[in-house]
């Protein structure tokens, strides 16, 4: 218990620093006040040399003609970083600072004419903004099939998808108004990128070709609505509420006395523990392989989020809600679901930030594809869990896109934990999917998870119950 207790101070002290040093709520959508003196640059890079190229005599448009702005910008000053990279084999690199933003580009000495662009995943409340390459299964994949690919760092860090998706979309022209006018392109995000490219789907119609989300936080808001769930069920299992009106220092005291004291550790719970990780089991899809690693991986950074703002100061978390969740719990655990949904605490939304014609970012997706969507998504994933994708589904069908969607189950424990087989096929059958409209196969999520993931999980992880 104390290794655990001293493991969860440390985390708490990083996040009570960066909550401190973090600013109020949000201005407007489309009210960019980023601090950064707005500039572009370019370097090229060969695998020896890297040389300043002439900047783009103009920054390109952030959205094109139509298409709206989505972040919600706090205002922020924050700091570039490098965003330098060498190329692989056979590529040029290409890299500098586009706005309030750095980008990367790479292409091949034999392109396609096809772009790849790149939405990374969630990267902290720090101040100093970094870019990220795609992973190196991704980058590895594409670079020697002639793709090119480009991405963006995004102008303030923090759960941002509406800035991101701004962002990526910049790069997108970036590339077109330097490079020409790819033959197709395609979307690819990850994690808080996998709502990046939800919403690109939806408000950017045209711009993409078809999209590959994997641990995407595909629901949108839904990701920070399941975090504040998270937080309250702790706390009403233990007997107690969070002092959130009270400052960090308050709720890290007790979640690491009362709650740490009534729920035990993930993996030697107490009856509450238990209850606990029912819950979440039931909130987060059912039964299914892999779960109980993925809770136990997860289960301090989890309360890291309602650290990160217990006062409710910046819209993403003015328009977090669990209002009206309806939570369930496995039979035989010595307490019931209506106890539970009566007893536990409800945090309502700030309806002023959670709206879709002030806010496009802080509300769930609806699901208004425009492009063909291939999903991945692990079973043991408990920070962004597989019912994003279960409540994705029932978003695209009532907007009557699901021919656009294909989804799989990844049968792994934690966060974006996906093999270099599990990518290569993945893209393949998107870019089959676009260029010769022949339809992936796809898991059904809508029903019960304990066997999913066979037929795409590539090879089976240690402790998979098919290998038992």
């Amino acid at each position: 218990m104390r290794q655990f207790l001293l493991a969860f101070a440390a985390l708490v002290a990083v996040l009570v620093a960066v909550a401190c040093d973090s600013g109020g709520a949000s201005s407007p959508a489309g009210s960019p006040e980023v601090a950064n003196e707005s500039a572009t640059a370019a370097v090229t890079a060969s695998s020896d040399t890297a040389t300043a190229t002439v900047p783009a005599a103009d920054s390109p448009t952030l959205a094109p003609d139509g298409y709206p702005k989505l972040g919600a910008y706090t205002g922020i000053v924050h700091v570039l970083g490098d965003p330098s990279f060498q190329p692989l084999p056979g590529a040029t690199a290409h890299f500098g600072t586009l706005d309030n933003a750095m980008y990367r580009v790479e292409i091949p000495d034999e392109w396609n004419g096809d772009l790849v662009v790149w939405a990374h995943g969630f990267e902290g409340f720090g101040k100093e903004l970094d870019v990220d390459s795609p992973p190196a299964a991704l980058r590895e994949l594409i670079i020697p099939r002639g793709y090119a690919w480009a991405a963006s760092s995004y102008s303030e860090n923090g759960y941002a998808p509406g800035v991101g998706a701004d962002d990526t979309l910049a790069v997108r022209n970036f590339f077109i108004e330097e490079f020409g006018e790819p033959e197709a392109i395609y979307l690819v995000g990850a994690s808080m990128g996998g709502n990046v490219v939800a919403l690109s789907l939806e408000h950017f119609p045209g711009a993409y070709d078809g999209a590959l989300a994997i641990c995407g936080a595909v629901g949108g808001q839904t990701q920070i609505d399941y975090l504040v769930s998270w937080a309250h069920l702790a706390a009403f299992f233990a007997g107690t509420e969070l002092p959130l009106e009270d400052g960090p220092l308050a709720v890290t005291l007790t979640l690491t006395g009362e709650v740490s004291d009534a729920l035990g550790e993930p993996d030697a719970p107490t009856v509450a523990g238990e209850q606990f990780a029912s819950t979440i089991r039931m909130l987060t899809g059912g039964p299914r392989p892999f779960f109980q690693e993925g809770f136990v991986e997860q289960y301090l950074l989890n309360f890291g989020y309602i650290l990160s703002d217990p006062g409710l100061e910046t819209a993403t978390a003015r328009a977090a809600t669990n209002a009206e969740t309806e939570y369930a719990i496995e039979p035989g655990l010595g307490i019931t679901a209506d106890a539970i949904n009566e007893g536990v605490h409800r945090q309502t939304a700030d309806p002023g930030f959670r709206n879709a014609a002030d806010y496009p970012d802080k509300v769930p997706t609806a699901g208004n594809l425009s492009a063909p969507l291939l999903t991945l998504h692990g079973t043991g994933d408990l920070f962004v869990p597989i019912s994003q994708e279960i409540e994705y589904r029932a978003s695209v069908e009532a907007a009557g896109k699901t021919d656009l969607l294909v989804q799989r189950a990844i049968r792994a424990p934690g966060h974006c934990d996906f093999s270099a087989e599990e990518i290569t096929q993945a893209f393949t059958d998107l870019t089959a999917w676009v260029m010769e409209g022949v339809r992936p196969g796809g898991d059904d999520l809508t029903g019960d998870l304990s066997a999913i993931g066979r037929a795409f999980t590539n090879p089976l992880r240690p402790g998979d119950p098919d290998l038992e």
